[in-house]
């Protein structure tokens, strides 16, 4: 079976806070903070909602899951928690495809300068 697009958006559900440290392994349909419509990223490393009203790369974007420690404040995911939820992602890569996902990683590599 193909891959899908790089540029095609898959929507962020099951998918565990990315902001750095945060502890919670909790998976979670994020939705953005401004519209209240689903967020989706794309394996060039961009994110959105649906609306296409907000959006950027995904180093720009913020999260808060709602657990304590954030303590009401969206934080940045830094490299290695943006990783390791992708990586508690599973379906994405039944979804998306191995080169879909593997591109991703490489775009976030180059947002962080890794």
């Amino acid at each position: 079976m193909a891959g899908k697009p790089f540029s095609e958006w898959v929507q962020l559900e099951n998918f565990q806070c990315p902001a750095a440290s945060c502890p919670s392994k909790q998976p979670f349909t994020w939705v953005c903070a401004k519209d209240g419509n689903y967020t989706y990223m794309n394996a060039l490393g961009k994110m959105k909602c649906r609306t296409n009203a907000h959006h950027g790369k995904i180093i720009s974007w913020t999260w808060n899951c709602g657990d304590d420690f954030h303590n009401g404040e969206y934080l940045a995911a830094d490299l290695e928690g943006f990783t390791f939820a992708l990586s508690q992602a599973v379906q994405l890569m039944g979804k998306m495809g191995s080169a879909w996902v593997a591109n991703l990683i490489m775009e976030l590599g180059k947002q962080y300068g890794q």
